[in-house]
């Protein structure tokens, strides 16, 4: 733990535990202490000591620290959004050759512009930094960095450099476990990441001219303008000088002004590329789409409006105001919203689907059936729409319809939860009961719902011979359960 937080701590909160008792968090830092002290951390993790790792020391040290880290960040699960900032890595990531590690890209909520990785090549980005970001090429400028990192294996670096746990930095960090919150834990919070970033914790300004090195030369390969880095740096220069605070991101990666210099200098000798203002309007339906899903819907809904008012006929601004009044249940204004968005964009799929939604909601399914036909004419791989579809065939009583929608929504994501639910409603309507139970049963134990996973699948064995195919499936279900609740 001493060793990979150095240069990768994304916010002191974040690791704040105090929704617990103070018994339990006292048991936890006497514990961890303990377990560090005596190198059972690195051994845990299955690393003989806290020297030089090798790749495949890091990806298993990586896997952990993210299974960790997730039990502690508010992932946004939005499948556009994600969708989006996986593209972009992925245009980044394909200009590397010998590839490391496979890239992971997370999105968690918080109003704080940061990013950082963890060893193996997970890398985070926080809402803040998405709705901060001017066009792609500035998003993409910090996606690279990090990669850099993670390419130049700077976390592995830093392990073998902090061989020696500094126990008073962890002190400090750890502090602020035993206040629940409020002036005093926020303040020992920021006096534990100021301590850290001081001792160990931040990178070093020749893994930071790295990063940026490498990182510059995978976005411009990717086709983006390198200016989009130094357009970030720049806001973010900016953002501390406004707000009076040093963004997160600032504390792990110093001498942002130096950086800007020589980045400038760098920049001068690749060959300029044109994608800085592309993609903006793309990115900007993005950003509303974050600001719906991590603002008050009050304050997404006051946005929008204040917004559009210097700005009547921009897509992202009457898209966003659209779904935020979606969000509120207020599905006339929000069907106005949609209707007026594909005026401006009349081939967009997500703007049909989410305006099928409105009118299925209000319970014109003749409507809603129209949009959504569309929508998965134009984006086949459009789960929620096929999902959505399906929903209006059951209402309507087209239940074989409606199972072939469902099915189509399996194919695309087999833990897509709800449609097991749909399913065994459809299927237990049309008299096919070891269907309806099997899908029942999915449906539980996706949920965790153990024993209710056992009655359905059970139940659904009374209805398949002993040589069937779908018996040998609700046996293995069955099996695997019974092994997990010992």
């Amino acid at each position: 733990m001493g060793c990979w937080f150095s240069g990768n701590l994304p916010e002191s909160r974040i690791f704040i535990m105090k929704d617990y008792p103070l018994y339990k968090k006292i048991i936890f830092v006497l514990t961890l202490i303990i377990f560090l002290l005596n190198g059972f951390y690195w051994r845990f993790l299955g690393i003989e000591s806290c020297q030089a790792l090798t790749i495949e020391e890091e990806r298993a040290m990586g896997k952990k620290v993210k299974l960790e880290l997730d039990k502690h960040l508010e992932l946004i699960k939005n499948q556009s959004i994600q969708g989006y900032i996986d593209r972009a890595g992925k245009n980044i990531t394909s200009q590397i050759e010998n590839k490391l590690f496979d890239f992971n890209f997370y999105i968690y909520k918080s109003s704080d512009p940061n990013a950082f990785a963890i060893p193996a090549g997970y890398i985070y980005i926080s809402t803040g930094l998405i709705t901060l970001a001017e066009n792609e090429a500035e998003l993409a400028g910090v996606l690279s960095h990090e990669i850099g990192h993670v390419m130049a294996r700077h976390i592995a670096e830093r392990i073998e450099k902090e061989s020696k746990l500094n126990i008073a930095t962890l002190a400090a960090i750890l502090a602020g476990v035993f206040l629940g919150g409020g002036q005093a834990s926020g303040a020992v919070g920021a006096f534990s990441i100021a301590t850290a970033q001081t001792l160990s914790l931040k990178y070093s300004r020749e893994n930071e001219e790295e990063a940026d090195r490498l990182g510059i030369n995978y976005l411009t390969k990717a086709g983006y303008d390198g200016s989009g880095m130094i357009g970030f740096l720049k806001k973010l220069k900016r953002h501390r000088l406004e707000s009076f605070q040093v963004p997160p991101y600032l504390l792990t990666h110093p001498e942002v002004e130096k950086r800007i210099d020589y980045l400038d200098l760098m920049l001068m000798r690749l060959p300029k590329q044109g994608q800085s203002e592309n993609n903006v309007d793309n990115l900007r339906i993005i950003q509303a789409k974050v600001i719906v899903d991590t603002w008050t819907t009050k304050n997404a809904v006051d946005h929008f409006k204040s917004s559009l008012e210097s700005n009547p006929k921009r897509l992202d601004l009457i898209y966003g105001l659209a779904l935020a009044n979606k969000k509120l249940g207020d599905y006339d204004q929000a069907i106005k919203g949609f209707k007026m968005a594909l005026t401006i964009h009349p081939e967009d799929g997500e703007i049909l689907r989410e305006l099928g939604i409105c009118y299925l909601s209000e319970g014109k399914t003749e409507n809603a059936a129209q949009s959504l036909k569309k929508s998965v004419a134009i984006n086949e791989k459009d789960k929620d729409a096929w999902y959505n579809l399906g929903r209006v065939y059951q209402e309507n009583g087209n239940f074989q319809e409606a199972i072939e929608s469902y099915q189509r929504v399996k194919r695309l994501d087999t833990d897509f939860v709800d449609v097991y639910y749909n399913l065994g409603v459809v299927y237990g309507k049309k008299g096919l009961l070891g269907d309806a139970h099997q899908n029942f049963g999915i449906f539980f134990k996706l949920k965790g719902k153990l024993d209710s996973a056992l009655f359905h699948f059970n139940k659904a064995l009374e209805y398949y011979g002993k040589d069937t195919e779908e018996r040998r499936k609700i046996l293995k279900e069955v099996e695997e359960i019974q092994k997990n609740k010992k």
